[in-house]
């Protein structure tokens, strides 16, 4: 799987994260507990880790870009992925 499908995931996952922490804002203006906002904060949590992730890719999306055209290359040419990558798999 290609660092661009593995990103658009992220993405989606990202988008997931901010509904799931949207719910849970409702819950905890409708009932302020302990227990609800701990949820809250853990959602919150989870959204901030796939948006760092994504900010990550952002960052350095060139890099990303060449070790994805090196990849394809290397594939075409000796058929196995590229053994030297520039930046880390988004997959780590």
């Amino acid at each position: 799987m290609s660092d661009l499908t593995l990103v658009a995931e992220d993405i989606l996952d990202a988008i997931h994260a901010m509904e799931e922490a949207y719910h849970v804002t409702q819950a905890l203006r409708e009932k302020t507990d302990p227990v609800v906002f701990d949820e809250f904060r853990e959602r919150m949590l989870a959204l901030q880790e796939r948006l760092e992730k994504i900010q990550m890719w952002l960052e350095n999306e060139e890099a990303y870009a060449v070790d994805e055209l090196a990849d394809a290359l290397s594939m075409m040419n000796a058929g196995h992925h590229a053994e030297y990558r520039r930046t880390r798999s988004v997959d780590e």
